[in-house]
Order: C-alpha cells, then sequence, then structure tokens
C-alpha cells in the first residue's frame, strides 16, 4: 500500500541532473522480451525505448542483462530463472506477451526481483504479486475504452477475434461484457491460436452471424496481416476496430488495412519522439515510450539509494512520475491508469483519428 506520494517532473536537462551517479558496485537489472519470433518487432521497439532511457541516465552503477524470451511462456521462465538465479539482477523490465509475463511472474515474486512489464495488459497481472508492475494500463480499461468507442460510432453487433491467450482472452472478455452492458449485442465471438495466419474458418463463421463491426485483438503482426488479407478475400463487409498490438507500418500497409481503427496507448510526446529520431533515425514503435518509462522508473528509485528489490518496490508504490507516455503513479496492484488514443489506417500508415 502507498504511505505518500514521491513527485518528480524530468525534462531532459533535469532527467540527466537526476540520474548522474558516481561508480558503485554494479546493480544489474534484466531485461527479458521477445527479440525473436513473431513478437520480435514490438520487442526490439520496447528495447529501443530501454536503450534510450538508461544512456540519457547515465547510472554508471547500472548494468543491463538481456534474454531473448521469445513472447513464449517457457522460455520466459527460463529467462526469469537465469536472470534471479544466476545474474542477481535486482528488478527486470518485461515480458511485452502477457502470458508470458504471468508464467515468469512466479519466479521474480519469490526471489523478491522486481517485474515491470512494458506492455502485458492482461487484467490477471494484477494479482500476479507484490513485486509485480506495469507501465501500461491494464486491459480492464482499454477494453471499456474500446466497447465506449465502437457503441458510440452506432454500430450495435460485434463480432470478435482474439489469441487463445491470457492478452487475447482478458482483452476480449473486458471488450465483450462491456459492450453488452451498455446496449450493444455480441453475435460472434472466435479464437485462433497463438501463430496461426489461417483463420478463415474463424471469419466464416462471423460473416455468417452478419455483425456490423468486427473488433480484431493480435500481438502477432503476421496473424493480424493474415486476417486483415482474408478478412478482404472473403468479402466481409464490416467496420474494423483493434487493439494497440495492430499499430505497427506492416500491419497498417497490409491488404483489407485500409480504413482500420485501433486503440492505443501514447506513443511518447513530442519531446521523446524527437529524441528517439535522434538517436535511431525513426519514430518509436510500439511500447518504446512504455518501455523508456519502465527503466526510467526503476533508475528514480536507484538514484533514491535503493539497491534491492524489496528497497525499488517500496519505492515504487510511492513514485508520482512524469513519464514520456504520461504519468507514472502505480496502486496496490502495481498497475497505472492512462488515456487511449484513435488511429487510423491510411494509405499505409496509422494517423491520429477523432471519431
Amino acid at each position: 500500500m502507498k504511505l505518500k506520494h514521491i513527485f518528480i517532473t524530468l525534462g531532459v536537462v533535469s532527467l540527466l541532473s537526476l540520474f548522474s551517479c558516481g561508480n558503485g558496485a554494479n546493480i544489474k537489472i534484466g531485461v527479458m522480451l521477445p527479440l525473436t519470433g513473431d513478437a520480435a518487432s514490438y520487442g526490439l521497439g520496447a528495447q529501443k525505448g530501454i536503450d534510450l532511457a538508461f544512456e540519457e541516465a547515465g547510472l554508471e552503477n547500472v548494468e543491463l542483462i538481456v534474454e531473448d524470451s521469445g513472447c513464449e511462456g517457457k522460455n520466459a521462465r527460463s529467462a526469469a530463472e537465469k536472470l534471479v538465479s544466476v545474474d542477481g539482477v535486482v528488478a527486470t523490465i518485461g515480458e511485452l506477451c502477457s502470458s508470458a509475463t504471468i508464467a515468469a511472474a512466479p519466479t521474480f515474486e519469490s526471489g523478491e526481483v522486481v517485474l515491470i512489464s512494458p506492455a502485458s495488459t492482461s487484467p490477471k497481472i494484477s494479482e500476479s504479486g507484490d513485486f509485480i508492475f506495469r507501465s501500461i494500463p491494464s486491459d480492464a480499461l482499454q477494453g471499456v475504452f474500446a466497447a465506449g468507442v465502437v457503441y458510440n460510432a452506432g454500430l450495435r453487433n460485434l463480432a470478435v477475434l482474439y489469441p487463445n491467450e491470457d492478452y487475447g482472452v482478458g482483452f476480449s472478455e473486458v471488450l465483450e461484457g462491456e459492450f453488452k452492458s451498455i446496449g450493444g449485442n455480441v453475435v460472434a465471438s472466435e479464437s485462433f491460436e497463438r501463430g496461426t495466419t489461417d483463420v478463415r474458418a474463424q471469419l466464416t463463421k462471423i460473416r455468417s452471424a452478419k455483425p456490423d463491426v468486427l473488433f480484431v485483438i493480435s500481438n502477432s503482426p503476421d496473424a493480424a496481416v493474415a486476417a486483415l488479407r482474408q478478412i478482404k478475400e472473403l468479402g466481409l463487409k464490416v467496420k474494423l476496430y483493434g487493439s494497440e498490438g495492430l499499430k505497427s507500418d506492416e500491419i497498417a500497409a497490409a491488404p483489407g488495412a485500409e480504413g482500420l481503427i485501433i486503440s492505443s496507448v501514447s506513443v511518447g510526446n513530442d519531446d521523446f519522439i524527437q529524441r528517439h529520431r535522434d538517436r535511431y533515425g525513426e519514430a518509436p514503435g510500439p511500447f518504446a515510450a512504455q518501455g523508456y518509462d519502465a527503466f526510467l522508473s526503476l533508475a528514480a528509485a536507484i538514484k533514491s539509494g535503493a539497491s534491492t528489490g524489496a528497497e525499488i518496490r517500496d519505492y515504487l508504490y510511492m513514485l508520482n512520475l512524469e513519464g514520456v507516455s504520461g504519468v507514472i503513479d502505480f496502486d496496490e496492484n502495481g498497475d497505472i491508469s492512462g488515456n487511449y488514443d484513435l488511429y487510423r489506417s491510411e494509405g499505409g500508415s496509422f494517423v491520429p483519428f477523432f471519431q
């Protein structure tokens, strides 16, 4: 439980000043992300945000140890065990996929090592333990927001296509429940297994239900691109909406993506976007801002003198920090609140959309 708040407002100058640390024994922080596999583009984007924060912080007594967990529960558990038992990290940033984060959480919890996910949104993570945090809002919030967006567009017959894993199941349950509660109808709800790139059978069932809107949930670019292409091939005439996991240029440029509207968390403030462009020559990818803020939170704790998992945990529960993605203010479950924006796919890229 929080006893008080520490409020920190950070510009570029104050950030560098705050994190100027002297030499000392290394504090090891793990980074556990999907750097290969179908979610690699998301993991690499988050890693760039983390690396940028690390470079700007100038913490000479901090070492990053990176593990490729591949968005898979088994890999995440193995990575967690290595980071905790072999490397001796006091905190870790990761994973991106909810199932992988949930699988790894018990290892961090029992080892009293802080885990901050920059992208895992399943509501189940709120119950994962006292050392488990995230710098992205829960789908308990995004599902409610998305249901309202669809309903306020005058659409009443909803179909949902989602992956059969913690992220997809959690998001779809909240979305469908809220849509029904505000007066809409859920006429079809179809799942697919992670890694699947053929969802024609599910889409055929959805077409038979005659929805006026289809909400696609995915954290796999390959699956999302395949679904959009097959929606077009099957002649499914519906309004298309989607989750934040669809926000990438690869998906925006896919056949059938034109006009797709997605809800998404912040991509970062203007200053962060410019610094990211200066460093990498490109705009931030999905979850780069959340990765940056995850490291920013840990760096603030370390600068305060925290050096163990328990000390960092206690500091984070008191933290109120103006991050690049918004205010980072962890509640008793390690969750943050957050706002969402809408984007529409136009001409092969996502642009801000105001409904």
